[in-house]
């Protein structure tokens, strides 16, 4: 039979009785519990041993002691052991108090020792230490899966892994880039030595630390999940289990956080389309509480955006993970949703985004391989709908000067920038509109060099000597077949008006053509 008394006689154990209990319990287990609400799962005469991690973030940590120790009482534990030198130099002055208050012993543990040593000793000699492994493999991953129930459930699932085996726990990206870690283990020297391995699943020894790891895929990305410790024995006994286990809370973190993440996007969505089709002016104030939590702030200036790709291609769902994904990081506030995929619609997405230099940068980022055009600003939601169809003449703009040539690579358009001529193009719709163009240049069709040079002459500002070296002849030979595009289109050169409207016909090409020899 076990007492408190005989468990503290053991030196080893670096044990220092801190407030004496009411009498000398009967000692029938041992485990380490960093959970909400932990005496739930403890037995009469178990020891719980603990880091204090749970009053780390605690605005009442009086409060929260007291919860603790009364229920440790009413369950009837041994005792509580306090590991000090992780998350704090000494027994905080409250949970003494609480203790004294109930009388249940509480134990200060050296810093230097294991908990898991601790763990060992006692269910080794407790009275029924037959069921322990069974009831430990329980206790520690009840105690790992309180983790998902947090606000940042990773962070907190590494730090209680971290307590469990009283070292380091961290989580790498393949790059070696940490996602989070938690104790004070040499994290560099632990992802260099994972990167020499052979193996997805080893261990490794780097100076007085001895290490585990596991390579593993969370939504076909690569990580690695390490532990350390000083203590190899704790390695040895809970190593497998305890990576195994996290592993899989870290797959169904993951599986949630992606189920989350997909109805925030169809909610992100639907609010988009709502303000796409308009609301009364009087209804504002509510939307803009809707797009409070996504980061918008009210009446400040907004813009609309109409993306789509370039030729044939694709918006993968890849591609739409990452314009998103690069929008949180850089923390640009977004309604965001994918075009219908139909042949009249180009492959794309709409976009309300504020006008910050974030957002910017966020499109300069993101925007190879696209056309993309944005309305003016304004801090109206009700002008929603109106901003679109200015963003819809931008991207028509941006696409036809991509595949005019005059952008490469991607478009982006503002229409705060558009010229009245590229305006008045952009709204054109349909072949009847494109016919009346055209047909002011149909007298023209057949005189190829009169095309070019007109086209070159309106795109190098009327300059004869310019044209004349871009097109290797001599200057007169400019002016007579300027003259003579005059003379075809029943005018002249001097007229405002042809010049106006031989510019609307074949602005895209004047374009092209300033782009490529002037790099304007």
């Amino acid at each position: 039979m076990l007492h408190l008394s005989d468990v503290l006689k053991d030196k080893t154990l670096g044990l220092e009785l801190v407030v004496v209990g009411s009498f000398d319990p009967q000692v029938s287990g041992a485990h380490s519990s960093e959970i909400h609400d932990p005496a739930r799962w403890f037995e009469p005469g178990n020891i719980m041993l603990t880091t204090g991690m749970r009053f780390l973030n605690e605005g009442q940590p009086g409060t929260a002691a007291r919860e603790l120790v009364e229920g440790l009482h009413r369950a009837k534990v041994a005792a509580l052991f306090f590991g000090i030198g992780v998350y704090f130099a000494s027994i905080p002055d409250q949970l003494r108090q609480c203790c004294l208050e109930f009388g249940l012993p509480l134990v200060a543990v050296a810093p230097e020792v294991p908990f898991q040593h601790i763990e060992s000793y006692v269910n080794q000699n407790a009275p029924a230490p037959g069921g322990y492994g069974l009831k430990r493999m329980l206790w520690l991953t009840n105690d790992l899966l309180d983790s998902i129930s947090s606000d940042t459930p990773i962070k907190s699932l590494i730090a209680r892994l971290g307590t469990v085996c009283r070292g380091t726990a961290v989580l790498y990206e393949d790059s070696g880039a940490i996602v989070e870690s938690t104790g004070e283990g040499p994290t560099n020297l632990i992802f260099a030595a994972i990167g020499n391995g052979g193996s997805p699943q080893d261990r490794i020894s780097i100076g007085r630390w001895e290490v585990m790891y596991r390579s593993v895929v969370l939504r076909r990305r690569g990580y690695h999940l390490a532990i350390a410790t000083r203590n190899g024995a704790m390695l040895d006994e809970l190593g497998d289990v305890l990576l195994e286990t996290t592993q899989r809370m870290l797959g169904a973190i993951e599986g949630i956080s992606h189920l989350d993440t997909s109805r925030q996007r169809h909610e992100n969505a639907r609010l988009l389309t709502s303000l796409q089709d308009g609301i009364e002016v009087s209804r504002e104030l509510r939307y803009w509480e809707l797009l409070k939590p996504l980061g918008f702030k009210a009446f400040e200036p907004i813009r609309s955006l109409v993306a789509t790709t370039l030729g044939d291609e694709l918006l993968t769902p890849a591609r739409v993970e990452t314009l998103i994904d690069s929008a949180e990081r850089m923390g640009v506030p977004l309604l965001f949703a994918e075009n219908g995929r139909t042949p009249e619609v180009p492959p794309g997405f709409h976009a309300l985004l504020p006008d910050t230099r974030a957002s910017e940068q966020w499109l300069a980022a993101g925007g190879q391989g696209l056309a993309i055009g944005l309305s003016e600003t304004t801090g109206s939601l009700a002008q929603v709908p109106q901003q679109f169809l200015d963003a819809e003449l931008a991207v028509s703009i941006a696409r036809r000067r991509t595949v005019g040539g005059a952008e490469s690579g991607g478009s982006l358009i503002r229409m705060d920038d558009v010229d009245p001529a590229s305006w008045f193009l952009a709204g054109l719709r349909g072949p009847a509109d494109r016919k009346r163009l055209t047909k002011f240049t149909q007298p023209l069709r057949l005189e190829k060099e009169l095309v070019e040079t007109i086209q070159g002459y309106l795109a190098m500002d009327q300059d004869v000597a310019r044209v004349a070296a871009w097109l290797y002849v001599h200057p007169n030979t400019v002016r007579y077949r300027v003259k003579r595009v005059g003379e075809i289109l029943g005018g002249n050169l001097n007229e405002t008006g042809l010049i106006a409207n031989l510019y609307l016909a074949y602005q895209e090409e004047i374009l092209r053509i300033r782009a490529k020899f002037t790099g304007s």
